[in-house]
């Protein structure tokens, strides 16, 4: 639905749905997957939403459901959701990174790897990095590995508090380390926040 008229002023405010990602960066079958996020995007996010408010929606002829992501732009999962949103008309994506991004990249296994990560992130207005707030001892004192993974784990929270739903492309099991997957999917059922 084309919200501007013909002289360029604004006709409609569309509803926007944010939706967040978190998952595994390794993706077997990422063609299936891709399919079965597009059918989830087509069907099922809007049978989360508040059944009364989607019906007003529908009823306001002049009010588009868009969505927005958020995400980490890591490999796997995120990259995933973040290109099948943004294949619908309208689709943002908000992308919120976890360490700058010269320090980021280094996390990518190929030069195609951290070529699709800026691909992606062109279509981003603005990235976020999400800032931690180390003392001196801290630092001092925490492994750098360690510090990252702190990293990982409050970028992926982020993502959780920001959304609306989130979905979580995840093997059912407990995470391999300190913010992976199933942590992030904890996160989400202890603060009530809508997944698929």
């Amino acid at each position: 639905m084309n919200c501007f008229s013909e002289r360029g002023t604004r006709d409609c405010i569309p509803y926007r749905i944010r939706l967040g990602v978190t998952g595994h960066r390794t993706l077997p079958g990422s063609c299936a997957i891709s399919a079965l996020v597009s059918r989830v995007l087509d069907e099922e996010v809007e049978a989360l939403l508040d059944p009364a408010s989607v019906d007003q929606i529908r009823k306001a002829k002049s009010t588009p459901v868009l969505f927005s992501v958020i995400s980490p732009l890591a490999e796997g999962a995120d990259r995933l959701v973040a290109r099948e949103v943004l294949k619908r008309d309208g689709a943002i994506l908000q992308a919120v990174l976890p360490l700058p991004v010269n320090e980021y990249i280094k996390d990518f296994e190929s030069a195609e790897s951290k070529q699709e990560f800026f691909d992606l992130l062109k279509h981003c207005r603005s990235p976020q990095r999400i800032r931690h707030h180390y003392s001196d001892e801290d630092v001092l004192t925490t492994a750098p590995a360690e510090l990252r993974r702190h990293a990982y784990e409050a970028v992926g929270r982020h993502v959780v508090d920001q959304c609306d739903v989130l979905i979580a492309i995840w093997d059912g099991q407990p995470s391999r380390g300190r913010g992976g997957t199933g942590d992030i999917v904890d996160y989400a059922r202890e603060h009530g926040r809508p997944y698929i």
